[in-house]
């Protein structure tokens, strides 16, 4: 039988004091940049340490960064504010789809998570891949002014003249997007792929409030007059997948009583519902309408097919 050790069981290391440092500067800065004018005695309520250790942070490692105001509140020096306000980060997150990545939303936390050093930010994003448009920069600026200013468009896609009345620039899944009339019909149009952009400065079109509302009203880039209902069935061993995050358009969901989920979408395009049932099989499978099942089928034996010449 092994003896019992006699040494103690090894403790935690203790935060050292540069860690606690680097915490308690990263929070004041956090509220500097937030806008917010500190109470000394506050800060010192705030990470339990004396009056003279805030003073050194303030005046001292703080220099420069950090200035009294008139009624002896310290706030962010005019030199370090920036041109854009702290608040605009709500707004620029809503935008990109990013506000809601971590729990807390406020501006105070998403603030601190930006002053934290990587080597002590105990949070990590992965990063979506994006396309990179930056040698499409001059045409995503004259598209961005074409539809600002309501000017037509003519360019070619897929080795195909376009005309076109632009409406919207749409990211989605990493890919910009252009929303615009051709034809009396609303399409998209990959950006990447828009070759000899040419802007009609002397033309302008009265956008239609029918198109406009369409597209907010969108959370996708397939624009088609009508869509279909689409029923599936989704297995236990994935459906938590689905219950976490919306992975389809106007997804609503309910259990099938084995753990297993009957998940309803609207589809546009069947071709906008396959890559996402091929991606999970063989653990989703489409109930209804049959004919897209039969297609689904179709594809997967033709590929078969393909694969065994």
């Amino acid at each position: 039988m092994p003896l019992a050790s006699s040494h103690p069981p090894a403790e935690q290391p203790a935060e050292t004091k540069g860690e606690r440092l680097s915490l308690r500067l990263s929070g004041i800065l956090a509220r500097l940049h937030q806008g917010e004018a500190l109470d000394k005695h506050q800060l010192v309520q705030q990470f339990d340490v004396d009056v003279r250790t805030i003073e050194r942070d303030l005046y001292q490692r703080l220099e420069g960064i950090a200035e009294r105001n008139a009624d002896g509140l310290w706030q962010l020096a005019k030199a370090s504010r920036a041109t854009v306000p702290a608040s605009h980060l709500h707004s620029y997150a809503r935008r990109t789809g990013t506000e809601h990545v971590f729990p807390d939303t406020s501006l105070r936390y998403l603030l601190e998570q930006l002053e934290t050093p990587e080597p002590r930010r105990a949070t990590h994003v992965q990063p979506t891949p994006q396309e990179n448009l930056g040698a499409h920069g001059p045409l995503f600026a004259q598209l961005q002014a074409a539809i600002a200013q309501h000017h037509e468009c003519r360019f070619t896609y897929k080795a195909k003249p376009r005309e076109a009345q632009p409406y919207r620039l749409i990211h989605k899944n990493g890919v910009w997007y252009l929303a615009a009339e051709e034809a009396g019909r609303l399409k998209n149009f990959s950006v990447a792929l828009i070759e000899g952009l040419q802007v009609d400065e002397a033309s302008r079109f009265t956008p239609k409030r029918t198109h406009q509302d369409y597209i907010n009203a969108k959370d996708d880039v397939w624009f088609t007059e009508g869509t279909t209902e689409v029923l599936l069935r989704v297995a236990p061993e994935v459906a938590h997948y689905f219950t976490r995050r919306a992975l389809l358009p106007r997804q609503q969901q309910r259990e099938d009583g084995d753990g297993a989920l009957l998940v309803t979408t609207h589809i546009n395009h069947i071709n906008q519902l396959l890559p996402v049932v091929r991606y999970w099989l063989p653990h989703v499978r489409i109930v209804a309408p049959k004919a897209w099942h039969a297609a689904l089928v179709e594809g997967l034996r033709h590929a078969l097919a393909q694969w065994e010449d």
